[in-house]
């Protein structure tokens, strides 16, 4: 009788093992898949990072030519305008906002333009009291405020033009006031001036990217 207890008593002490020894071994094995987790985490974003920070590059708008589609600051030391990032490895079409290096570069925030493409090499241009033509053939432009594209401005008044073979005519959303291919000292840009196309995604995302780069920029470092 006290070898059968003894045994049962035994038995008891080793299932009671087992069940401490499993209980460890679940938790040892939940604390690794976890850090397996975390870590697989970690080198997908760092690997995203690195992804966008090749394909993409941040702009802080600084003048009003592009208004009312992005706002621009007084100066690059003030609050006040868009923060977008651009695609610097995607071809424009026709339509779509770009960065380029200007034809006659001043200094670091000067040297970049910001405009929209509305035609390529080849291809004619026109403006008649504010109505884009090109190939002759009226272009309907949703994103430009009337109020910023008056048809009495000279301005917005230009001869037909066909753009040169490799080149871009660039004009900003602000025809009142945006100095663009227009004027004689830009004319059509080359292509090979590409900085960068500013993706659709950027321009929907646009106010969390400021307030980020805004909190960042001015507030905390208190630029």
């Amino acid at each position: 009788m006290t070898d059968i207890v003894e045994n049962d008593n035994l038995i008891t002490m080793v299932d009671v093992g087992e069940t401490i020894y499993g209980a460890e071994r679940r938790k040892k094995k939940f604390l690794f898949i976890r850090t397996l987790i975390i870590g697989l985490c970690v080198i997908v974003v760092l690997f995203s990072e690195a992804v966008f920070v090749t394909l993409y590059t941040g702009i802080y708008i600084i003048d009003g030519s592009m208004t009312p589609t992005l706002t621009g600051a007084n100066s690059p030391y003030k609050k006040g305008g868009d923060y977008i990032y651009i695609n610097t490895h995607a071809k424009p079409e026709r339509g779509d906002i770009v960065v380029v290096y200007s034809p006659n570069t001043t200094n670091s925030y000067t040297d970049k333009l910001i405009k929209r493409v509305v035609a390529f090499g080849g291809e004619w241009v026109e403006l008649k009291a504010g109505v884009l033509y090109v190939n002759d053939e009226e272009v309907k432009e949703s994103y430009i405020s009337a109020e910023k594209n008056r048809p009495t401005e000279p301005y917005n008044t230009f001869a037909r033009h066909q753009v040169a073979e490799g080149c871009m005519f660039l004009l900003g959303d602000n025809r009142n006031d945006s100095v663009d291919s227009r004027a004689q000292k830009y004319g059509d840009i080359p292509l090979k001036n590409l900085v960068g196309v500013v993706p659709d995604w950027s321009l929907r995302s646009k106010s969390s990217s400021t307030a980020f780069y805004t909190f960042f920029h001015f507030t905390l470092f208190g630029n």
